[in-house]
Formats: structure tokens, sequence, C-alpha cells
């Protein structure tokens, strides 16, 4: 019954569902496990000269190698994922998503949104 439903699936409704995977994989502990591999730590000196309680954390973008602070950095596929045209490539779109961490890199927002502009253009 559901191969008769799965005709009914719309391109809206492929982009709603590649969306929702895009999300769970942003909020996923996968995703948290290889930020935290990633961490930079380093001690911070208060002005007295003690070393205080929380390093500096960051992460370096693999392109342009600077640091950056969390909020700064964007986890990307280094193969990118791209997207899927029905229901029936939804598994092989899943797997490229949620990919070993090999595929996974740091980039800073600025170097990402480079190479995600030059990833679509070879869709």
């Amino acid at each position: 019954m559901h191969r008769d439903l799965i005709k009914f699936v719309s391109r809206k409704d492929l982009q709603n569902i590649r969306g929702a995977l895009r999300q769970a994989f942003i909020r996923s502990n996968y995703k948290g496990e290889f930020i935290r591999s990633k961490r930079i730590e380093r001690p911070v000196l208060k002005k007295n000269g003690e070393i205080a309680k929380r390093p500096r954390v960051t992460y370096k973008c693999v392109k342009c190698l600077n640091e950056f602070k969390v909020d700064q950095i964007n986890v990307d596929h280094i193969k990118a994922v791209g997207s899927f045209e029905s229901i029936e490539e939804f598994y092989e779109f899943f797997l490229r998503i949620w990919c070993a961490h090999d595929n996974l890199q740091i980039l800073c927002k600025e170097c990402h949104k480079r190479k995600t502009r030059f990833d679509r253009l070879k869709f």
C-alpha cells in the first residue's frame, strides 16, 4: 500500500523532508561529538596572573586556518550532501548526511558560504 502512496509525494514534500533531515543533523549528538573533537583549548590568564577556571575554546577553519568561536563556525560535509529528487533516494541522502566523521570538517561561516556556493554549481 505504501508503494502506491509514494507517487503522491510532491516536490514540496521532498523539500520539507530534506529540510527536516538537515535540521535533525544540525541538532544531533553526532554533530556535537564531531565539534567537541575539534576543540582547541588554551588557558586564560586573569589580571592577577592566575589561570582562569575556564579555558579559551576555539575551532580552526580548515580553509583559512584562522581560529573562531563556536558560534562563528559551521560543520561542513567535504563531499557535498546534495539533494534527492524522489522518495526512493531518501536512504542514500540519509547516509550522505550522517556520514563518517572523516567526511566532515570545520569551516568558518565565510569559507562555508563560499564552498556551499561552489558545491551548488556542481549539482
